[in-house]
């Protein structure tokens, strides 16, 4: 099973998430919206290559897509790293542009 590394980028997104379905749902909303991420870590963990590969966004990046949100992630070694969690209408390629 391949470790799940998340960039400060990624945590910081995460966060994110949460306050704002918290703000806009509720809590519980929140929590359940918190364990779907991961479950989603734990497939990349037993799956690393489950996202699709997005050339366009760089070399060696992959997606994969939780509800409204994408993770993209990439691989070294034994360990999958998350590089950042985008809600689908955002710019992609914006996002990854920041440097973590």
């Amino acid at each position: 099973m391949a470790d799940i590394v998340l960039t400060r980028l990624a945590r910081a997104d995460l966060a994110a998430i949460d306050r704002y379905t918290a703000a806009q749902h509720g809590i519980e909303a929140a929590d359940s919206y918190t364990r779907g991420f991961a479950v989603a870590f734990d497939l990349l963990g037993r799956h690393p290559q489950a996202g699709a590969e997005q050339p366009m966004l760089g070399k060696g990046i992959r997606c994969l897509v939780h509800r409204k949100h994408r993770v993209f992630y990439t691989l070294r070694d034994d360990s999958v790293i998350v590089i950042r969690v985008v809600h689908h209408a955002r710019d992609a390629r914006g996002q990854l542009a920041s440097k973590p």
